[in-house]
């Protein structure tokens, strides 16, 4: 069986330094690429290059483009795990302040927002568990009487 990739890099450099390693894009595939990866439907695509549908789904279907794609997507918007950490350390921030001037405060949520904090923080250390391997068993012997039978 072949080893299967984690596709969603663990930080911003991991990301950098996988997409550097990839093989170079063809500068046509990569610009479906991107306009793939900026909302553009593949019919819209295929009539802005004037090819068919078939020839854009078989250009995102490379496993190369396929790695492009998630890797830019997975670093983009609040599925970047940097910013996801900054917006939670604002958000305890804003609610130290809060309760600093009102004197009002809930325990209970800020210790939720510190404990998603470092549920996000435990996600970013490297594990020490190796690829899963998948063991199958077959008894043809089994199979084939069983048929018959």
């Amino acid at each position: 069986m072949a080893k299967q990739e984690i596709m969603s890099p663990t930080t911003t450099v991991e990301a950098l330094n996988r997409t550097l390693q990839t093989s170079p894009l063809d500068p046509v595939i990569l610009a479906i690429a991107n306009d793939y990866l900026s909302g553009k439907d593949i019919e819209t695509i295929a009539d802005e290059y004037g090819i068919s549908t078939d020839r854009v789904t078989s250009a995102l279907d490379k496993k190369e483009v396929k790695n492009y794609v998630d890797s830019v997507f997975a670093t983009q918007g609040y599925l970047n795990r940097v910013k996801r950490i900054n917006l939670i350390n604002q958000v305890i921030d804003q609610k130290l302040t809060e309760a600093m001037e009102t004197g009002i405060y809930s325990k209970k949520d800020l210790l939720d927002w510190m404990k998603h904090l470092h549920d996000v923080e435990d996600r970013l250390r490297p594990t020490e568990k190796g690829p899963a391997v998948a063991i199958q068993v077959n008894n043809y012997d089994r199979l084939m009487r069983d048929l018959l039978e």
